[in-house]
Parts: C-alpha cells; sequence; structure tokens
C-alpha cells in the first residue's frame, strides 16, 4: 500500500497510525492471505512533534504480529520543491524495489504535480506486471472553485488547479481506468463518468465500524424517547482532524447564530457544540469561540480513540455537523449513523449523494445562517429527527466494515486472479 497516511515507528516491529485506518487493516490482513501474506505500508513518516501532538489518535501495529509492516518513504514534512528535487534518487528508488517485492500495489493518484508519490507505484506496478487497485479517496473535481469561493486561494492559484492539477488527475484516472486491474471510486459521479459499464471500476463506501458497534435497540428507543420529549438543550457534535478546510469556525457561527435566535425568542432550551478532535487548526478554534463569547457552548475534547469509547459519547449527542470548505469524505458519516445520529451538512457531492439514505440533511454550502436555521428546524420536528434515526442505524448494518470488505474481496478475487 503506497498511501499519504503519516505513520509514526516505536522499533523494528511496532509503528502508530491513525486508529480507524488501523482497524481497517486489521479487518483486511486476514483477507488478503490469498493475494500475500502481509501488507507493507510504505508512506510518509511524521515527526515527533506531529506524534506527541496527535498520539491519542493513534493506534500501534505489532509487524510480526499482525503482519503489517511499515516503510519509511520519506520525512511528512519535507518541503515540496525539495521533494520535487529529490524523490527520484531517494524515495522511487525504494519504492520500486518494494513494487518488485509484492504481488499487489494499492494506491491511488497524486494531487500535486511536485509530489508525485502515489500514482509513480501504480505506474511502476503496470511496468514490472503487477496487479494493481487504484482508489480515489476523495472526488477533488470541484475543489479548486470551492477554495476560491471560500476565499482559501488566490485568482492565480484556482487557475493553477483548474488548468493544470484538474487535468492532471484526470490524466492520472485515465491511466488507471485503462491499465489498472481494479478501481475504487469513493463517487458515483466519478464512476459515471469513467467507469460506465467498465466492470473493473466500482463504486465504494470506505466503512470503518462494525456490526457490535451500532447502537442497540434498547439504547435507540432512550434516544427516541428523549427527541419526543421536546423543548431540550441541543446538543451538536463535530470529531475528527481539527483543520481549517473542515468548516469547524462556521459550525461555531452558527451556533453562535441559532444560540441568539433561541435568546430572543426566550426559547426555554440552549444549543451546544462539541469538538472532539486534534489538530493544527485548534488554537484559532479557541480563540474564535472566546471572541464570539461563546465559550459557555463551544465544548473542546481531545481524540478519543477508534472504538467504543468514542462510539458511546456520540450517542449522548443529537446531530452531527459537516461543513466542509471543499469536497470531503470522511468516514465519520457512517460513524455518525452507527450511533443513530442524524447528520446536518453543507451540499457537497458526498453529502448530497448520503442525503439519499435518509439520515442527512444539506444546507446550500457556506450558508451559516441555513446551517442554523436546519438545526433550529429539525430540534423542532422530531418524527423527522427519529426517522433519520431509524434510517441511520439501518444504513449502518447495511453497510459494516465486514460487508465492504467481502465486497472488494470478491471484486478483488474477480479482478486480480
Amino acid at each position: 500500500m503506497v498511501l499519504p497516511v503519516r505513520c509514526y515507528r516505536y522499533s523494528d516491529d511496532e509503528f502508530a497510525c491513525e486508529s480507524a485506518f488501523v482497524v481497517h487493516l486489521k479487518e483486511l490482513m486476514p483477507r488478503i492471505s490469498k493475494f500475500g501474506d502481509g501488507i507493507i505500508m510504505f508512506a510518509p513518516e511524521m515527526s515527533k512533534a506531529y506524534f506527541e501532538e496527535n498520539r491519542s489518535s493513534l493506534c500501534t501495529v505489532d509487524s510480526e504480529k499482525e503482519k503489517i509492516y511499515y516503510q519509511k518513504a520519506f520525512d511528512s514534512d519535507i518541503s515540496r520543491t525539495r521533494y520535487f528535487l529529490t524523490a527520484p534518487f531517494r524515495v522511487w528508488p525504494k519504492m520500486w524495489k518494494a513494487v518488485k517485492k509484492t504481488n499487489v500495489i494499492h494506491s491511488g493518484p497524486s494531487q500535486d504535480p511536485l509530489q508525485l508519490f502515489e500514482i509513480i507505484s501504480l505506474i511502476m506496478g503496470v511496468i514490472a506486471k503487477k496487479k494493481t487497485i487504484f482508489v480515489i479517496d476523495i472526488d477533488h473535481r470541484n475543489s479548486a472553485y470551492m477554495n476560491y469561493k471560500a476565499g482559501n486561494i488566490s485568482r492565480k492559484s484556482y487557475w493553477l488547479k483548474k488548468y493544470i492539477y484538474d487535468p492532471l488527475f484526470s490524466l492520472q484516472i485515465k491511466f488507471a481506468v485503462r491499465y489498472c486491474s481494479l478501481l475504487l471510486l469513493k463517487s458515483k459521479s466519478l464512476v459515471d463518468v469513467y467507469g460506465k459499464k467498465k466492470p473493473h471500476i466500482k463504486n465504494f463506501y470506505d466503512t470503518v465500524h462494525s456490526a457490535s458497534m451500532v447502537i442497540g435497540e434498547k439504547a435507540l428507543q432512550r434516544k427516541i424517547v428523549g427527541v419526543n420529549r421536546g423543548n431540550r438543550d441541543i446538543k451538536l457534535v463535530y470529531f475528527g482532524r481539527i483543520v481549517e478546510y473542515k468548516g469547524i469556525s462556521d459550525m461555531i457561527l452558527a451556533v453562535q447564530h441559532l444560540s441568539a435566535d433561541l435568546e430572543a425568542n426566550n426559547a426555554g432550551y440552549s444549543v451546544s457544540l462539541t469538538i472532539i478532535g486534534t489538530g493544527e487548526h485548534s488554537p484559532e478554534l479557541e480563540k474564535l469561540a472566546a471572541e464570539k463569547e461563546m465559550s459557555a457552548h463551544i465544548i473542546f475534547k481531545d481524540a478519543i480513540p477508534y472504538g467504543p469509547e468514542l462510539f458511546k459519547v456520540l450517542q449522548q449527542c443529537d446531530f452531527l455537523l459537516a461543513a466542509p470548505k471543499h469536497e470531503d469524505t470522511p468516514r465519520s458519516a457512517f460513524d455518525a449513523m452507527a450511533c443513530a445520529l442524524p447528520i446536518i451538512a453543507y451540499d457537497t457531492y458526498y453529502y448530497e449523494d448520503l442525503e439519499k439514505t435518509g439520515a442527512v440533511k444539506t444546507v446550500p454550502w457556506c450558508s451559516i445562517e441555513s446551517l442554523a436555521e436546519k438545526i433550529k428546524e429539525l430540534a423542532n420536528q422530531p418524527d423527522i429527527v427519529i426517522d433519520m434515526m431509524k434510517k441511520g442505524k439501518e444504513f449502518a448494518i447495511d453497510n459494516t466494515q465486514e460487508i465492504w470488505i467481502e465486497k472488494r474481496k470478491a471484486w478483488t478475487d474477480e479482478f486480480l486472479s
């Protein structure tokens, strides 16, 4: 697996990686024995400082026990220019040796022309006549425009992305369509554009929750009783990486807008937002909450390792908020559904697609007022919220990690054997 997922090596036999991804690897490993006796992660190495800052959200892998190995590709904090100048001499030769030793190459497209990494492994795999799996986690075709409209990039950067980066992205997909053994595209729209009537191109959901994590019937009924009581405090939640493009600042401003509205109308209940996670944007968000005099309504919590403890916290909340500034496909949506937690989100490709599940309601992208109004609207419509909770649970049961790994195993058997 050649991926930009950062790892941290403890010793020759142990390394750390993002906890949900480690759970996924451990589930995947027994199912790929037909194609090899282990998984090699060829990936960037996180710095000591990054490790210390994010260690609460990481999980340890015992390579000898789990047969999941880590090989350092480069330092994750390397500059784009330095990578561009040194990769052909330091990264790619190591990658070629790894490719020649393995049976299957699992990777995806590279976003940056100055940091060609993932796609190089697939080109090498094709040259070495290996089986190849091409995965797209996020459909970035609209991200340049979204970043420009959100004020995150200049007009110059927008044109650069539109006329250089995006065509490069498209070219990589076309290469994969022609030469790779199996394509997994996390977007129905991408499949329709590049893979219609091509059997080796599949749309997929990258879920991590297991059947045992889905909320039980008794717990669901307790949540339903709470919703039917009405006139209760609204508990919102966000969990994941605390980075700017996730739009957490918009969530804080939406809570401010709604809180002022509830106070002005003597609603008799309040609203709060719990932000769970770590990341470089945390200090700015804490400052924003203080400046807007919302510290009593905005609760910051450190990252909680993926598993029962996190799900227990999520089950106590009313709505998950999602306000990405550009296209994003976080697994948190599926985890929320497993907790019978309705989702209110901006109408990006991903959330518009998930709205069909009945567990998601979308509002116009970057409209803070619409986000606040939708929270208030649903808080006063218990029947709709209960239906969203039930449909979320149903979808989670039908789309567990076990189910999707079995689908991917079947596709792998069909197109790689």
